[in-house]
């Protein structure tokens, strides 16, 4: 399993795979794919659609971006007029491209943040809404964004270069919202991201092929894991055991997680795939290639670290497996 909070260079490192195959056209044909069958889709739940069908355009975004925000431990500045039906947002920080930028091993793609735009404003196009941003910061893991219902009103500032004081000087207003919201005390643990990974890898697969995936995810692991093969070539089994454990532990699942440690075998039983048990909750269906986040990502991880591993059970209905690896 891969965790949810390691999405988003997985999605990095597919935009330049994609690039790759057809150039960036092939980058905005996943986009469109992800808007149309995961943020587009109302019989999900948590996506963008359901909230747009349930409040509306406007309304229903800013629900859907309420709940994204927190889980991805955003800090931003954001400005809501109800009466005219606009939504300001500055995106101060953004950890999932600071992840990126932090990375030393991994660069980030070079429009890698031009995904929000497509994604969102496809939409919200049916929903009688549109969005636009200012990029000029995205390199820092900043943004701007205006959300704002289609012929209605727009807001009487220049939302692209007004600063945050000034939206603070509102707050006298009670015609409008503001909330300053600040990244200390939220953990980036946004679960929805279990499906954006598995919907990558089903789009790869429906697009270029199952050889296609297995290119694209042999390649992935070895390039964005190479930190952790290194430590588990040099710390052999008790390495792995901690890498699966902080994985299990960051996201809040070490209740299906069991280890067995002995001097030459690492034995790991699963009891139910976070995962899997998060997709089947949004209403959605696992696709054929997620069991390659246990047996290929493991079995890469461990090939490059001397070690050997072996997939020894797995249940599709809901991800539990048993595997080991041994010296």
């Amino acid at each position: 399993m891969i965790s949810c909070t390691q999405f988003i260079p997985l999605y990095n490192e597919l935009f330049k795979y994609l690039e790759s195959r057809g150039g960036h056209d092939a980058v905005l044909q996943y986009w469109y794919y992800t808007s149309d069958y995961k943020l587009g889709d109302p019989t999900n739940p948590n996506s963008l659609a359901a909230k747009c069908e349930q409040f509306g355009g406007v309304a229903g975004a800013r629900a859907y971006w309420g709940n994204v925000l927190t889980e991805e431990a955003c800090d931003t500045l954001s400005l809501a007029n109800p009466e005219k039906k606009y939504y300001y947002s500055h995106m101060r920080y953004c950890p999932s491209r600071g992840m990126l930028n932090a990375m030393e091993h991994i660069e980030p793609y070079y429009d890698y943040c031009g995904h929000c735009s497509v994604i969102y404003q496809r939409v919200l196009n049916k929903y009688g809404a549109d969005y636009i941003r200012d990029t000029r910061e995205t390199d820092h893991a900043a943004c701007r964004s205006l959300l704002y219902e289609i012929g209605g009103e727009m807001p009487d500032f220049d939302w692209r270069t007004i600063p945050d004081e000034e939206i603070l000087k509102m707050q006298s207003d009670e015609s409008l919202t503001i909330r300053d919201e600040k990244r200390e005390g939220k953990k980036y643990l946004h679960r929805a991201f279990y499906y954006s990974i598995d919907n990558a890898l089903r789009y790869c697969g429906e697009t270029y092929g199952d050889e296609a995936v297995m290119e694209f995810f042999v390649t992935y692991t070895k390039a964005f894991y190479a930190p952790q093969i290194e430590e588990i070539r040099k710390g052999g089994l008790p390495a792995v055991k901690e890498f699966i454990e902080k994985m299990y532990t960051v996201d809040e699942a070490m209740d299906v997680l069991h280890t067995e440690l002995t001097e030459d075998k690492l034995t790991v039983t699963v009891d139910a795939c976070p995962a899997v048990r998060y997709i089947h909750s949004a209403n959605q269906t696992p696709s054929k290639y997620l069991i390659l986040q246990t047996s290929v990502m493991y079995d890469v991880i461990a090939k490059e670290a001397g070690l050997s591993f072996t997939l020894n059970s797995y249940r599709e209905e809901d991800g539990a497996a048993k595997y080991t690896f041994t010296k």
